[in-house]
């Protein structure tokens, strides 16, 4: 029995398991760290990537409107307006009303059209990204338990020779 204890406390002196533990805390506390790093720029990222989307829905959704605003005055008869006073007709005034709505659709289609574009773009990088990342990710881990396995595998080779040490040791006896 006394050697027995021996052979446990040889086992656990060896510093085994306090290296395993410290091991383990090393290798899945950096990368831990590493893949938070990566959630927060990819989260800064989507957020810009979402301003892009927003920014894109209000040009699309301020064209529509403005449209609308042409039909209207388009289908409508000309009328007094505070021009009329100047002495413009009411003709005049609804052809100067039209030229400046169509030209704040098209200043405005535009800006959508370029928002749209960085959309786009934005899109492909981030799916791109994401992408290179999961396969980043599965090298990491694979190489994180490849470490590990090895680690647990170095452990028990020693608590096996110390074991075998103290069979040979017993049998001598």
């Amino acid at each position: 029995q006394r050697r027995v204890r021996e052979a446990v406390v040889s086992t656990q002196s060896t510093g085994g398991m306090e290296e395993m533990v410290e091991l383990k805390e090393e290798m899945f506390n950096e990368s831990i760290k590493e893949y938070q790093r990566y959630v927060t720029t990819v989260k800064s990222v989507l957020k810009h990537r979402d301003n892009l989307q927003v920014e894109k829905n209000f040009y699309t959704a301020s064209v529509l409107n403005k449209q609308k605003d042409l039909e209207k005055l388009e289908a409508s008869e000309p009328g007094k307006s505070f021009a009329t006073f100047f002495g413009k007709s009411p003709a005049q005034v609804k052809e100067e009303k039209m030229s400046k709505l169509q030209q704040e659709i098209t200043t405005l289609s535009n800006h959508g059209e370029r928002a749209g574009d960085a959309l786009v773009v934005a899109s492909a990088a981030v799916r791109s990204d994401i992408e290179r990342w999961n396969i980043n990710k599965e090298k990491d881990c694979r190489a994180l338990f490849s470490n590990l396995s090895s680690a647990h595998i170095d452990f028990y080779n020693k608590s096996i020779a110390v074991w075998q040490d103290l069979i040979t040791s017993i049998d001598r006896d």
